[in-house]
């Protein structure tokens, strides 16, 4: 799904970046802060209820607002053994997930941010869902930090291999 991707690609982006300043959000708790952008989304579990005529909507829409999306990630973060960090890595990507969904122009309406306090629906009326734009410059941003990244690397080991040779 294009919406995944994004998300993912997002998530993964934004780690990238921050990793420049703090280096914990590189490695495995990347990948965390990746699993944490798709929590929201697993709302859509309810697409294969419906394909068996099973309605479940109701119950699973609290899934795809903040509040669920912390109890999701909480649930999640009790199976690693450093729960703390992989909750609050899990509560990054989530809030990833949020950020970027809030400038779609939502079919349904928006997301419940205020879920439970308040039913409304918010939205920015931005971006259209069906977009392809976001998940393209997603892909080229990615693909030009991971070759950079890897030019990077690519170079210090070249570095430590000429050194090692003259040592």
């Amino acid at each position: 799904m294009v919406d995944w991707l994004s998300h993912v690609l997002l998530a993964w982006i934004i780690c990238q970046i921050v990793q420049v300043k703090f280096n914990f959000f590189g490695g495995k708790n990347t990948a965390i802060v990746m699993v944490g952008a798709l929590i929201p989304d697993f709302i859509k579990i309810g697409l294969l209820f419906q394909w068996m005529d099973i309605d479940i909507w109701n119950f699973i829409t609290p899934l795809h607002t903040p509040a669920g999306a912390i109890i999701t990630a909480a649930v999640i973060s009790l199976y690693f053994e450093e729960k703390m960090s992989a909750f609050k890595l899990l509560l990054f990507g989530t809030a990833t997930h949020f950020l970027f969904d809030l400038p779609l122009a939502h079919v349904s309406g928006g997301m419940r941010m205020l879920f439970p306090f308040y039913w409304g629906r918010y939205q920015i009326y931005l971006i259209p869902t069906d977009d392809y734009i976001v998940p393209t410059l997603a892909l080229a941003v990615a693909l030009v930090i991971y070759m950079v990244k890897r030019g990077k690397s690519t170079h210090k080991i070249k570095l430590l291999r000429a050194e090692k040779i003259s040592q």
